[in-house]
């Protein structure tokens, strides 16, 4: 006897923990279409034995291709959120990006005060500064 298999649509559905009733009407009417060319198979199989074309499995994995892509539509949309939901995540983001360039803004001034200090001090360098060797030069 040949080993039974489950279909894609089948793990899907056992994976997600729905029922075929959730999923849209097209998809519905996909899955009866399928149910019944299985179980003409299975009624016109010979001691258990079930021979199939390439047009059925064909038409089988086609039917099957289907309705998975039913089910992921169906869990798509099951998370959709509301245009106003949509609206308070997006001011959301915006205040937080404006708090973050502000705090930006203030490091870099902080960062170019600092640097102004440096500069001053470099601008009258101690003696010992002046005498440095860089390299093989003497740079006086």
């Amino acid at each position: 006897m040949s080993e039974v298999r489950e279909l894609p649509h089948e793990v899907l559905l056992r994976r997600y923990g729905l029922n075929v009733s959730q999923l849209s009407n097209h998809t519905q009417q996909l899955k009866k279409d399928l149910d019944k060319t299985i179980t003409f198979l299975v009624n016109k199989s010979k001691n258990g034995k079930i021979n199939l074309t390439p047009a059925v499995e064909s038409k089988i994995e086609t039917y099957d291709r289907y309705i998975c892509d039913g089910i992921f539509e169906f869990l798509e949309n099951k998370d959709v959120i509301t245009e106003a939901q949509a609206e308070q995540l997006k001011d959301k983001a915006d205040d937080a990006r404006e708090d973050a360039i502000d705090d930006l803004k203030d490091d870099d001034n902080t960062d170019d005060n600092a640097s102004t200090q440096g500069n001053a001090n470099n601008n009258n360098p101690s003696p010992a500064s002046s005498e440095a060797k860089i390299g093989f030069w003497d740079w006086n």
